[in-house]
């Protein structure tokens, strides 16, 4: 493989292997053509010296399509244009997402993956039987759920030692340290490409240095709460791709926001993580109801959430941030929750705003699904309020592939 120092790359020039950054951090696949922002963002992210191989002729050749043929192109737009109910993007940030999203289903289909497509979504609910009337009121559910999961006293001190100025790093990281398992959760993210670091982490004092305490008790929180619903099984519901587009929102959502905040990265982490909790809850406990609302949404092709506020009167983000006051999780996280589909046309602040890109992010690149085949455009409001220049979305799609497969082993490998 042959390398070339990043002060002699050129625009044109075709990586021979995948670029890695110098803490672990996927930026591009072999095969990419270099362009001049790419050059500029390798020179940020350290990177000394690059595989490439002798680029092609390009004479002739279209820049966007370059990697695919017109055929595959064709259907990955098609697919995209679907999610979006078969409207076209309206403003120039939906059209990066749009262009994003269609560059990385073309990517998988080359790679032989098969997208979900809608008529296959559907299928899951042409048998729905009858049953006896499930409770859908917000205050049945809400007791239902609360005699069901709680947390164990370590999580209670977690969250107390969270709310308090006197913890101390030594302090929270003798409560992880309590629960084996929820340990072992947080020194497999401490040595994952979500921080990069040199080194191994082999301790969760070490952890609690390198992450910092009041972000490690976040995380640990977000961990812990996920871990009560993960025996849940719907038969019309697909839960490892439940899973999947949880921990896809949740690195999309710490790579936006580390480009920002990097003090967030912990929060938006696990409010992506539990984003989709009160869903959990409304699939234990109204599976039939959920079910037909899959199928009702799916059929007028409108997102889930639409049709739980049209016939339930509030929706999965509402149920699930209430769910988490009761547990006694920070404001900071059950406001997230609560509020992360309304963020699409009014958002709040920079972290509800990043919550909210990343959901339709994590949609619409097919990184699993939660139920509901279409997505919702981003307003421009929200976009304005994650206060991100469009440059980011390519970028954090495929640095965020590679970072989601990893999570998503070390979470299916913690039951």
């Amino acid at each position: 493989m042959e390398y070339v120092s990043v002060s002699s790359l050129e625009s044109g020039m075709v990586l021979s292997g995948d670029l890695i950054a110098p803490n672990g951090r996927f930026i591009l696949p072999k095969g990419a053509r270099l362009t001049q922002k790419n050059i500029m963002s390798i020179k940020i992210w350290g990177v000394s010296r690059v595989p490439v191989a002798k680029p092609p002729d390009r004479e002739g050749a279209p820049d966007s399509d370059i990697l695919f043929s017109s055929s595959v192109m064709e259907e990955a737009r098609e697919i995209i244009l679907e999610r979006f109910s078969g409207n076209p993007p309206q403003w120039p940030v939906m059209e990066e997402i749009f262009s994003v999203a269609v560059m990385d289903t073309a990517s998988r289909l080359s790679e032989g993956d098969v997208p979900l497509r809608p008529e296959i979504f559907n299928s899951h609910f042409s048998d729905i039987p009858e049953g006896s009337a499930e409770k859908t009121d917000m205050e049945a559910l809400l007791g239902a759920e609360n005699g069901l999961a709680t947390l164990p006293d370590v999580y209670a001190r977690i969250s107390d030692a969270l709310r308090s100025p006197k913890s101390s790093a030594t302090h929270i990281a003798d409560l992880v340290s309590k629960d084996t398992a929820l340990s072992a959760i947080i020194l497999k993210l401490a040595n994952s490409a979500m921080y990069g670091v040199p080194g191994k982490v082999d301790s969760i004092l070490r952890a609690t240095t390198l992450i910092g305490g009041r972000a490690l008790s976040t995380l640990a929180l977000g961990v812990s709460a996920t871990r009560l619903f993960r025996g849940i099984s719907v038969k019309w519901v697909n839960m490892e791709s439940f899973w999947k587009h949880s921990i896809s929102v949740a690195v999309i959502a710490q790579i936006l926001v580390s480009r920002k905040n990097p003090r967030a990265i912990e929060q938006l982490f696990a409010a992506g993580m539990l984003h989709d909790i009160g869903r959990l809850a409304l699939f234990r406990h109204a599976p039939r109801t959920m079910s037909r609302l899959i199928a009702d949404a799916s059929a007028e092709k409108l997102p889930l959430d639409f049709m739980e506020r049209e016939v339930l009167g509030f929706d999965h983000g509402e149920l699930g941030g209430r769910l988490l006051e009761r547990w006694n999780f920070p404001l900071s996280l059950s406001s997230l929750i609560m509020s992360h589909h309304k963020e699409r046309e009014r958002p709040k602040n920079c972290a509800s705003a990043v919550l909210a890109a990343a959901d339709v992010l994590a949609s619409v690149t097919d990184e699993g699904g939660s139920g509901s085949w279409y997505a919702a455009p981003l307003s421009e409001e929200t976009w304005k309020a994650a206060d991100l220049p469009s440059s980011v979305l390519e970028m954090t799609i495929r640095q965020a592939r590679r970072q989601i497969s990893e999570i998503y082993n070390l979470f299916q490998g913690s039951d």
